[in-house]
């Protein structure tokens, strides 16, 4: 897998993806790293064994994978009424700042919606008819799944 680690890792993936223009998720798995031992101590997992792994097919290039490590918040938006559940073009950015004042840890943020902005974004309800599905995390490693697709 590769890492996104500079905004030239960032463009280039938006570039063999197309932005993700005319992609879907098809399927998404969060695992936390926590756990409860024999003992039924509790593990809370370490910040990068926090994960959510994507997968999206598109019409434009061969499925991917996104694997984001560390994560810190994430939506997913399932079906809605009245909307196509297919993505027209995604945003992919670092972002500090986003921990609050007195932190500056960079982040990735990764939306199915191109016009995302994580400053300004909040929870209207839970069920709101707006919204996007993103994901805040520490890393975000990716691979095109060749075998998976004849495109």
């Amino acid at each position: 897998m590769r890492e996104i680690t500079e905004e030239r890792d960032i463009q280039e993936l938006m570039r063999l993806c197309a932005g993700f223009h005319d992609s879907c998720i098809v399927s998404a798995g969060y695992s936390s790293g926590a756990f409860v031992d024999e003992s039924n101590g509790m593990g809370n997992g370490e910040p990068l064994e926090h994960t959510l792994e994507l997968v999206l097919h598109s019409q434009l290039c061969r499925p991917i994978k996104l694997l984001f490590k560390g994560v810190r918040k994430f939506s997913v938006i399932g079906w809605r009424d009245n909307y196509f559940c297919d993505i027209f073009g995604a945003y992919l950015a670092f972002h500090s700042g986003l921990l609050g004042r007195c932190r500056d840890d960079r982040l990735i943020v990764w939306s199915d919606s191109e016009s995302f902005d994580p400053s300004l974004y909040a929870e209207d309800s839970l069920l709101s008819s707006r919204g996007s599905t993103y994901v805040v995390a520490e890393k975000l490693f990716w691979e095109i799944n060749y075998e998976a697709g004849e495109k």
